[in-house]
């Protein structure tokens, strides 16, 4: 008879399951997090209405540092001694309106980055969904003895003992459990960027005088 790899398969469909499927609102958002489109300024800011940035790209210096403020292989201690150097070069009568907005260009850049982030990650969910798909379809057409594909890895003298067919759907399941993987680590980028937007939004604040 011939059998469906039935470990095999439950193991790739397993792997495609949403951190959070139980949120209809977004199928294909695999992390566990809620998924949100944009950073508020309100869960990072205390200080006045970003409103009063909205002129940040017309200022050359402000459009420059605020580009290289959210770039993480920046190191947080050397983006704040740029924040404090950038302030004390300001005039007095304008340094809070200048930080304002520094402060709004690295939100709305930071929201651009999440953007291309947040779509990178639900792509290539996609992608492993529609690849489980096509591997559980292998599974069931795959001619066994009576016995289902082991999952685990296997020695060499196992592996020889694999038709064809069978050697290329282990090799299949071990690709895609690899890949899976690196979804829970794209899946941190975005609090990440978060996190530096945070604490650059700390350090604007800590150099304004009101």
């Amino acid at each position: 008879m011939i059998a469906v790899a039935i470990g095999a398969v439950c193991f790739a469909a397993a792997f495609v399951l949403p951190a959070n499927a139980a949120d209809p609102a977004t199928p294909d958002w695999p992390c566990i997090w809620r998924k949100v489109i944009a950073l508020d300024a309100v869960t990072i800011w205390d200080g006045p209405d970003i409103a009063g940035g909205a002129d940040w790209m017309k200022d050359d210096q402000v459009r420059d540092l605020s580009k290289s403020l959210i770039i993480r292989r920046f190191k947080i201690e050397e983006a704040e001694a740029a924040i404090k150097k950038f302030a004390e070069a300001q005039p007095a009568d304008v340094r809070d309106k200048k930080l304002l907005e520094l402060f709004t260009g690295i939100l709305s850049r930071t929201n651009d980055e999440r953007k291309v982030v947040l779509g990178g990650i639900e792509r290539f969910h996609k992608r492993q969904l529609a690849r489980a798909k096509e591997i559980e379809k292998e599974g069931v057409v795959l001619p066994r003895d009576g016995q289902s594909l082991p999952t685990d890895p296997m020695a060499a003298t196992e592996i020889d003992k694999l038709s064809d067919e069978e050697e290329k759907y282990k090799w299949e399941i071990r690709v895609f459990q690899e890949r899976q993987q690196n979804i829970p680590v794209a899946c941190e980028i975005p609090q990440l960027m978060d996190e530096r937007a945070g604490a650059l939004a700390r350090a604007i604040r800590a150099e304004m005088k009101s």
